[in-house]
């Protein structure tokens, strides 16, 4: 049953179909292995695994009662701690909610379920998904399976552990500035961000429990993290889709826009002065750019037509938008954390404190004048697809930095990008493209870099365009490296 576990949800589902394995002993196989490595990892928070035994069951029984099943019958998953789960804890890594258990499902938990989808637990988070590892003062941190010294990434860190080190089959989860994409990268997975809207985020808890729960963050998507790219294609198939109040509304996923790498009109933009990569991760942008052109696909390397540059307009664009987003949650507020951020706009007036403070306290008139520009930038990108059906891209600058334990000083961190010091921040940045643009975009494990890391990139295509990101992930991805499960917990 090893392998079992580190199989795509797409296997999975064959193999219950064949009978070689039921949903039961799925559940059982993930639960053992949850409880051997998850001590060290810290990556599963919460379980529920009498009521995952009870659904499994009942969904073996449908099976073999011959019922029309949905594309996860009896899948085991987990999902981000920031959804609602009904009658499971759902604390989003905030203190004031380390006992809150909702009577509702968040409507995606809402709409796994209805695919089959057995939900064994929940995934560990930063508080309120306001940062880029996933430690917080209820659960503490997630180690990467790769190296426990190494952070797993954020806000969704605990799901991409437990996906890489086979706890579970795939975890779902949400972001707003690459929270799905950072820690696939960091720990060697094939992450996805949706479409923007098409996934309802009601019940998306940093703007809950309560009234807060109809509130969905501006730039906020859903997502998930896999082992194989395909899967990712059934988890769409069963969340996409209006909620009720936008009366049928809806974005619909365009087909893929090609099928083999030599049809794909890729652009490759790497190079950013705001934003520099390490020779890790430039290595891995060549060896794709190699590959692809090996492939016969047609590649332009940092095109003129690229809309943006990360500096001059996007990220000033970007920043408004994200804290004016994180506003609605203000738990994070504290004297302690006031202090320290006044304390790092008074040494360094021009870093990163100086726009989380604007943006926490900002105007509507100065919401208005970044959504303007996010809008303006969003057609620019429309534009630019005409002619490109995707952009391969870094996804942060280096491999995954060691683990920060700076929960209050948040822009007292650095890291290192060959050799010289950056903000923490920086790792946002690249990401941040596709969360402006409101498109997709597609997280590929390519190699392992120095220190043995996994290095990733990723690929961002045009609005609905989520099913060409994921095609070109697949066909990339069989070229390059791929999912390696950590040898460690293989």
């Amino acid at each position: 049953m090893g392998d079992v576990a580190f199989r795509s949800v797409v296997d999975q589902s064959h193999a219950m179909a064949s009978g070689e394995v039921s949903s039961q002993e799925l559940v059982e196989l993930y639960l053992e292995r949850i409880s051997t490595h998850n001590p060290a990892l810290n990556a599963v928070v919460t379980l529920d695994p009498e009521r995952a035994r009870r659904e499994a069951a009942e969904a073996d029984a449908a099976r073999a009662a011959g019922q029309r099943l949905g594309p996860l019958h009896g899948v085991p998953v987990t999902v981000k701690d920031s959804f609602e789960t009904a009658g499971m804890r759902t604390v989003c890594g905030r203190t004031d909610l380390k006992d809150h258990i909702p009577d509702q499902d968040a409507e995606a938990v809402r709409r796994l379920r209805s695919a089959g989808a057995v939900i064994m637990g929940k995934s560990n988070m930063p508080p309120g998904n306001q940062d880029v590892q996933a430690d917080n003062p209820v659960f503490g941190p997630s180690s990467n399976p790769w190296d426990r010294t190494r952070t797993s990434g954020g806000s969704a860190g605990g799901g991409a552990v437990a996906t890489a080190a086979g706890l579970t089959s795939f975890d779902f989860g949400s972001e707003i500035g690459g929270s799905t994409r950072i820690p696939s990268h960091f720990t060697g997975l094939y992450g996805h961000k949706s479409t923007w809207r098409s996934i309802p985020l009601i019940g998306h808890v940093p703007y809950g429990p309560g009234p807060g729960r109809w509130t969905e963050a501006d730039m906020a998507c859903g997502g998930a993290q896999v082992r194989d790219p395909r899967d990712l294609v059934p988890i769409l198939h069963s969340v996409v889709g209006p909620a009720d109040y936008d009366a049928g509304f809806t974005y619909t996923l365009a087909p893929p826009r090609a099928t083999e790498l030599a049809d794909f009109r890729v652009a490759v933009w790497s190079e950013d002065p705001s934003c520099p990569i390490d020779d890790d991760v430039a290595e891995a942008v060549s060896e794709v750019v190699t590959v692809l052109r090996a492939a016969g696909a047609k590649v332009v390397i940092q095109p003129a037509s690229l809309p943006v540059d990360i500096a001059t307009n996007h990220h000033k664009a970007f920043l408004p938008l994200v804290y004016g987003a994180f506003t609605y949650d203000r738990t994070g507020l504290t004297p302690a954390s006031n202090a320290a951020l006044l304390a790092r706009l008074v040494q360094h007036p021009r870093g990163d404190a100086g726009p989380a403070l604007r943006g926490t306290f900002q105007t509507h008139y100065q919401w208005l004048q970044a959504h303007t520009a996010r809008n303006e930038i969003r057609q620019r990108w429309c534009e630019f697809f005409q002619d490109f059906d995707v952009v391969l891209m870094p996804v942060t600058p280096t491999a995954a930095p060691a683990h920060h334990n700076k929960l209050i000083d948040r822009f007292g961190r650095s890291f290192a990008v060959d050799g010289v010091r950056r903000s923490y921040w920086d790792q946002v940045k690249w990401n941040a493209i596709a969360n402006i643009s409101g498109g997709p975009a597609t997280t590929i494990p390519v190699r392992k870099g120095r220190s043995g890391l996994p290095i990733g990139l990723q690929a961002l295509g045009p609005s609905a365009g989520d099913l060409t990101t994921i095609e070109f992930a697949a066909l990339l991805g069989r070229e390059v490296e791929g999912f390696v499960p950590p040898p460690a917990f293989a």
